[in-house]
């Protein structure tokens, strides 16, 4: 019997737009092109880059509002208490981010309304799936994910009121703290034990090939790794002049070759697995800084695609588990492997 061939994932499309996002646009325009760039491959990948960026725009635009139009219509996320709250602040959400997608002139403090109403919907998806029944090692995944993004727009806050430096510094290095621990735990919080010799296989190859990678540019190219530090993920990469210099940038490439592992096992295994393997990728491509419209929506779109991916695992266990009472775990284990 032939196999089915899948019907697009919105998701996966927007998970490869954002890293073309960071490869083309924001590394490779920005950084490494030519800032008016004549012709020949040079011009081919700008327009390439700046037509990545704005797909990615319009699709998180398009997937924050389907997850928001299906907070009022079901128990997906959100409980019955929060869908009111998430959807008023969900349309001014969307409002704000479809206007920074295409370029619509607004005033500058729109851009802080903007970060406001993204930090309270990345602290609702949180709070949210702490009221689901769902793996706690993937709600403290999102909780450490989603603290980033509240933490720095209540320094942006405190910085534009004027208040302590000493508290807009602490703000920002708790947040930066906050996603380093979700990158370095993720292949404990996100990807489950793997049951394939596949993901077995993916996982090494992907940390093998990642960690070479990123030892090799620490070690001879550290340069060329502080611009795309800087530029692409948006955080500071300081000299590793000293032990503690020399830790930070082990502690970097560590992260950085866990998340690789995790979504590698994720993209491996049940549909979703996959869906949480995307929203890995989406906050991983995002950087750490938000500076741009899209990297609220890669973020946001990431975090709720962890919350659903988490959703669902439950209702795939559920399901076995009604199949064959006598025999859930059997029934689950069969279910992935089939699956897969």
């Amino acid at each position: 019997m032939q196999k089915a061939i899948p019907s697009p994932n919105l998701t996966a499309v927007l998970a490869a737009a954002a890293l073309a996002d960071l490869l083309l646009f924001r590394l490779a325009s920005h950084v490494f092109l030519p800032s008016q760039p004549a012709r020949g491959v040079a011009r081919v990948l700008s327009d390439l880059g700046l037509f990545m960026s704005n797909l990615g725009g319009v699709l998180g635009v398009v997937l924050v509002s389907v997850v928001l139009l299906g907070a009022l219509r079901g128990d997906t996320i959100f409980p019955r208490s929060m869908r009111i709250t998430v959807s008023t602040i969900g349309l001014f959400f969307v409002i704000l981010a479809t206007a920074g997608v295409l370029v619509l002139p607004v005033p500058d403090r729109f851009v802080a309304y903007l970060r406001i109403s993204h930090a309270f919907l990345a602290g609702f998806v949180a709070a949210g799936l702490w009221h689901r029944r769902c793996p706690v090692r993937i709600k403290l995944a999102v909780t450490l994910f989603a603290a980033p993004i509240v933490l720095q727009t209540a320094t942006m806050f405190c910085e534009r009121m004027g208040w302590s430096p000493l508290l807009v510094g602490q703000g920002g290095r708790m947040a930066l703290a906050s996603a380093f621990f979700g990158l370095l735990l993720s292949p404990l919080l996100v990807c489950a034990r793997p049951h394939r010799s596949l993901a077995v296989a993916s996982m090494v190859g992907a940390g093998l090939i990642s960690l070479a990678i990123l030892s090799v540019a620490m070690v001879r190219y550290f340069g060329f790794a502080q611009v795309v530090a800087l530029y692409g993920l948006r955080f500071d990469l300081p000299v590793t002049a000293g032990v503690v210099g020399k830790a930070y940038a082990a502690t970097v490439v560590v992260a950085y070759v866990s998340v690789t592992v995790a979504i590698a096992g994720c993209l491996t295994r049940d549909a979703a697995s996959r869906l949480l393997g995307y929203g890995l990728l989406l906050l991983a491509t995002s950087g750490h800084q938000i500076v741009a419209t899209n990297q609220t929506l890669f973020s946001l779109c990431g975090l709720c695609a962890l919350a659903l991916g988490a959703v669902r695992l439950v209702d795939a266990t559920t399901a076995a588990a009604n199949l064959h009472p006598g025999a859930p775990d059997n029934a689950l284990s069969h279910k992935l492997h089939r699956s897969s």
